[in-house]
C-alpha cells in the first residue's frame, strides 16, 4: 500500500464520482478505477458501492477514510516538524472562513510578517469540514462553529446582534430599540444563502415578524449603503471593534433579541501547525477579544 494510493482514495471518497475525482488528480478515469479496485483487493473488502461512474462510500470506506485522513496528515505534519527543526520554517498559512469579514484587519499581522504566504478561501461549513479532514487547510474561522471529535474548536467570540444605523438617522439618538417597533424602517439585508443572513432570518422568525428588506446584497454593498445612511441593518456587536463600518455608524441594543452567535476557530485535532500558523492563531484570539479594543481606546 502506497501513499499515492491513499491520496487517490481520499479524493475519490470526497467526490464519490470517478470522473470528478480523476479530473482533480489529473489522471485518467480507468487508472483511478483500477487503483480503487487494487486497493479493495489488497484490503480484502469493498470501500465503495459502485454504480457506473458514481461511487458511494460504504461503511468500510467511511471507517478507512478516517484512518487515511490521519495517516496523510501525520506525513504532512512530520515534514513540517522536521522543517521547523532544521530552521526551514514553513512560512505558509492556509485557511478557510465562512465569511470574508472575519479577516477584516489582518493587514496588521501581514505587515508584521511580510514574507508569509497565504492561501485563503471562503466556503460553507460543510466544505470547510472536508478541507480540514483532508489536511488541505490548517485552520478555519466559522459561524456557526464546527465541532466534532476530529476538530479542536476554540470560541473566539460569543457575539450579540445590534442594530446598525448612521449617526444622522433618527434612531441614532436611542441606546436601544425593539425590533418589532422598527419593522417599517428601510432594512438592508445580506443575500439569502449567506450564513449571517440565515441567522438574521432566524431573528425575525423567532419574533414572528417578516423582514422588510429594501435591498438584498453582498457584504461590500451593504457596508457602503449603511455608511451612506441609505438604510439600517442588523449587524454583530463585533462589527464595531472589527471596524466593518466607518465611525459614523452607531450600534443599538435590540431589546427583544437575546440569542447570540459564536465565532469559532477550528483546527484539525492533533495536527502540527507551522510557526506561521501558530502565530496567526494567537493573532486571531487577540483580534476577537473586545478587551483589546477597550485597551486601545484608553491609551
Amino acid at each position: 500500500m502506497e501513499l499515492t494510493q491513499l491520496r487517490y482514495f481520499q479524493v475519490a471518497a470526497y467526490y464519490e464520482h470517478i470522473s470528478r475525482a480523476a479530473a482533480e488528480l489529473n489522471i485518467s478515469q480507468p487508472a483511478l478505477s483500477t487503483m480503487i479496485s487494487r486497493l479493495e483487493r489488497e484490503l480484502g473488502v469493498s470501500l465503495f458501492d459502485h454504480n457506473g461512474r458514481s461511487i458511494v462510500l460504504n461503511q468500510n470506506g467511511k471507517r478507512f477514510l478516517k484512518r487515511v485522513n490521519h495517516i496523510l496528515m501525520e506525513v504532512e505534519d512530520s515534514k513540517r516538524e522536521l522543517q521547523d527543526m532544521a530552521d526551514e520554517n514553513d512560512s505558509s498559512i492556509s485557511l478557510a472562513v465562512s465569511s470574508s469579514q472575519f479577516l477584516q484587519g489582518i493587514h496588521a499581522f501581514m505587515y508584521q510578517h511580510p514574507n508569509y504566504k497565504w492561501n485563503q478561501r471562503v466556503a460553507e461549513n460543510k466544505e470547510i469540514m472536508v478541507l480540514l479532514k483532508r489536511g488541505q487547510i490548517d485552520l478555519a474561522v466559522t459561524s456557526p462553529g464546527i465541532y466534532g471529535e476530529e476538530f479542536e474548536s476554540v470560541l473566539l467570540l460569543r457575539d450579540s446582534f445590534k442594530l446598525a444605523v448612521h449617526k444622522e438617522h433618527p434612531l441614532a439618538q436611542r441606546k436601544s430599540v425593539r425590533l418589532k417597533d422598527v419593522t417599517n424602517e428601510r432594512f438592508i439585508m445580506l443575500l439569502k444563502g449567506l450564513p449571517f443572513r440565515a441567522q438574521t432570518d432566524r431573528i425575525f422568525s423567532d419574533l414572528g415578524i417578516a423582514s422588510r428588506s429594501m435591498i438584498e446584497c453582498d457584504h461590500l454593498l451593504r457596508r457602503e449603503l449603511i455608511n451612506a445612511n441609505a438604510g439600517i441593518t442588523i449587524a454583530s456587536q463585533s462589527a464595531s471593534f472589527r471596524h466593518l463600518y466607518n465611525d459614523n455608524i452607531r450600534f443599538l441594543d435590540i431589546e427583544d433579541v437575546h440569542f447570540t452567535r459564536d465565532i469559532v476557530l477550528v483546527l484539525p485535532k492533533g495536527r502540527y501547525l507551522s510557526k506561521a500558523s501558530r502565530q496567526f492563531t494567537e493573532f486571531l484570539k487577540e483580534k476577537f477579544d473586545p478587551k483589546q479594543e477597550a485597551l486601545s481606546k484608553e491609551t
